[in-house]
């Protein structure tokens, strides 16, 4: 009997966010955060992000994750209104922080090992930890 859902279509380990951002930055790396974003935002829903990765940002903002789990290593060359920026860089000043143009990203040492914890979850062998340039 064929049912309407497949059952070995659905995968057998659900990852959450950070996981999957993690494994998608090991597996990518220099992709930028957008990037990453939308593809995180087709395999939690289903469907494309309508905010062209924007949705779910906070991950590459919060203090909790960026620079600990991954840091951007593209050129701080754009100079942007805020008052507390991510990198925390200021330029000419409180309300003023450069930003790259566009992301590059790669793990740290302690991401490059938490994303091998979830190869290892999946079932996967982990990765040989890598520098970034």
């Amino acid at each position: 009997m064929i049912h309407s859902h497949n059952q070995t279509a659905k995968p057998k380990v659900k990852l959450n966010g950070i996981e999957y951002l993690l494994l998608s930055i090991q597996s990518n790396p220099g992709k930028s955060q957008r990037w990453h974003l939308k593809r995180k935002h087709m395999y939690q829903h289903g469907y494309s992000d309508y905010h062209k990765g924007g949705t779910g940002c906070g991950y590459f903002i919060s203090p909790s994750y960026r620079n600990i789990l991954w840091r951007d290593h593209a050129p701080l060359d754009v100079e942007f209104p805020c008052w507390v920026p991510s990198n925390r860089i200021f330029k000419g000043g409180h309300g003023k922080g450069l930003r790259s143009k566009s992301a590059k990203m790669h793990l740290t040492a302690s991401g490059w090992k938490r994303a091998n914890q979830v190869r290892t979850k999946l079932g996967l062998d982990p990765i040989p930890f890598v520098l970034a340039n």
